[in-house]
């Protein structure tokens, strides 16, 4: 329990999000904006937390700790909807799309509306909600392993999650659906599991949450945990993951540009972490 009584990587990652985003509202909204408040109450929470527990022998409390990162993470990704306005950050849909223009002639998301059916639009759907179930139902199994297993799965996903958070707020947009929503000709049209999934995203986004992809980068953050420790739940969600990434283009959420920077997050989070990794091994084997 001796490593307990540090700060874990990810609560200094969440923790450093928290303390930049906090300065640049300070400076840029003032210290009474709702948003710079609810940013100080962000890390005021993760302080007194770490706090309370950080000396605790109790794998208990230890794995309540995990948890508090949790709500700090879900706190962090919807920050974008509060801080982008505070700070009068203008959207970016114009730089995104004129890339997707560059790479491949025409923004995917547009090229596959004529393709659109009721019955395709339903599995996209369900495909897009499975990230949802997989995001939040590893981490809840997690916590019913033992606490090292959890922290690894913790640790990683809350490491990389605020490097996504971050894209977000240095390239603010709100995706094809919104930015380009004069060029679809036809809505998208699908049934009870469409309407859940439009449900989720109207009250759970974070507005300016495109760039880059959170859906693939934590995606592959699990696959790549998965691979690792569960190569069952690997195999399954292998396939599944596939038809995520396709569906957050058919509905119109993201630009190509985004799934690859997704991709390209999710790589530089890993070299980091391996580096750390050996640099850890390094200390221990002197």
């Amino acid at each position: 329990m001796a490593e307990s009584s540090r700060l874990w990587v990810h609560e200094r990652a969440q923790g450093l999000l928290a303390l930049v985003l906090l300065g640049w509202l300070l400076v840029g909204a003032g210290p009474l904006h709702p948003a710079t408040l609810m940013i100080a109450g962000v890390a005021a929470f993760q302080i007194a937390v770490v706090t309370a527990l950080r000396n605790s022998t109790s794998t208990l409390l230890q794995k309540l700790r995990l948890a508090s990162s949790y709500v700090v993470a879900l706190a962090l990704f919807s920050a974008p909807k509060w801080v982008v306005p505070a700070l009068g950050l203008t959207t970016r849909d114009d730089l995104l799309l004129s890339v997707d223009l560059v790479l491949f002639s025409e923004t995917p998301a547009l090229r596959m509306a004529p393709y659109a059916r009721p019955w395709l639009t339903e599995l996209m759907s369900a495909c897009y909600l499975s990230y949802h179930l997989y995001f939040h139902g590893a981490l809840a199994y997690a916590l019913l392993q033992p606490l090292e297993k959890a922290r690894r799965l913790f640790e990683w996903m809350f490491t990389a999650l605020p490097a996504g958070v971050a894209g977000y707020l240095l390239v603010p947009a709100v995706g094809p659906l919104k930015a380009l929503a004069r060029d679809f000709t036809q809505p998208l049209v699908g049934g009870p599991i469409t309407a859940l999934n439009d449900w989720v995203v109207r009250n759970g986004s974070a507005v300016y949450d495109v760039f880059p992809s959170l859906h693939v980068l934590m995606t592959c953050v699990l696959l790549d945990h998965d691979w690792r420790e569960h190569p069952l739940r690997f195999k399954l969600m292998l396939p599944v993951a596939a038809g995520l990434t396709v569906s957050t283009v058919y509905l119109r959420y993201h630009y190509a540009i985004d799934l690859i920077a997704g991709g390209v997050w999710f790589l530089a989070v890993r070299l980091w972490w391996n580096r750390r990794e050996l640099g850890l091994s390094s200390r221990f084997v002197r």
